[in-house]
């Protein structure tokens, strides 16, 4: 077997994998395990498909296997990420594991030549974000309103 095929081999199992783990119940952003899973089957896509040349020497993005990422690893991240704001969102733990499995995922997507998908990824998160921060500021202007009564 040569090693682009391998590869492929690779980057279809570990893209199946996050489709599979992410629609289980247990795909959760409080669930450590899952994140670490979901971390290590990114970086090894990444590595696989060795970003910038494979996209240059085009093996990569002419593959139907491209298509499965894509889809995979999009539809696990837009599960992944809150859809509404959470209070008390933890920034500094959940936070920056959502934000790296973001970069990873963004990453993966460009080389897929899915740059819409990517993006997509990219603005659920944002919204998160600001939601959250939104959130976080009208809670202190209602602490506030409280302790002026």
């Amino acid at each position: 077997m040569d090693t682009k095929t391998q590869l492929l081999r690779t980057i279809r199992y570990n893209a199946n994998q996050i489709l599979v783990e992410s629609r289980a119940t247990t795909g959760a952003l409080s669930n450590y395990d899952y994140l670490l899973n979901l971390s290590k089957r990114l970086d090894t896509i990444s590595e696989s498909i060795g970003w910038h040349n494979a996209k240059r020497q085009g093996w990569f993005t002419n593959e139907p296997v491209c298509n499965t990422v894509a889809q995979s690893i999009h539809k696990a991240m837009i599960a992944l990420i809150p859809n509404t704001p959470v209070m008390d969102f933890d920034w500094a733990g959940e936070g920056e594991d959502l934000d790296q499995l973001c970069a990873k995922a963004y990453n993966i997507l460009r080389a897929c030549d899915e740059d819409g998908s990517a993006m997509g990824v990219c603005h659920k998160f944002n919204i998160f974000q600001t939601m959250c921060e939104l959130q976080e500021r009208l809670d202190e202007q209602w602490l506030t309103d409280l302790a002026n009564d």
